[in-house]
């Protein structure tokens, strides 16, 4: 399973450059190539929100980040559940992003 943070919740949406304050995530599932958007209520917590959204993330079973930045708490935090790690540029769509691991 892929997070990959999005602007909007939809598949033509830009990834978000925001981690862990992006409005949404979109989960796209490899192996069953499908995609769901969940929104992110995290996004407005007072601190700490990209070790928070890491811990939504691996609960949701998400194994691969798709991003544009990550902190270094949430980093360290990936690293620890042993999740890949995939900086990308800014400007491109959800889209996108699920055609290129798709190719």
């Amino acid at each position: 399973m892929i997070a990959i943070p999005a602007t909007k919740n939809n598949a033509n949406a830009l990834i978000d450059d925001r981690f862990g304050r992006c409005p949404f995530f979109c989960f796209y599932d490899t192996k069953s190539k499908t995609t769901e958007f969940k929104e992110n209520s995290l996004r407005n917590s007072s601190g700490g929100v990209g070790p928070q959204v890491v811990q939504f993330l691996a609960t949701s079973g998400v194994n691969t980040v798709y991003a544009v930045e990550i902190g270094p708490k949430a980093k360290d935090l990936l690293d620890k559940f042993k999740m890949e790690i995939h900086i990308t540029k800014s400007g491109k769509s959800i889209h996108e992003i699920i055609e290129m691991l798709n190719h």
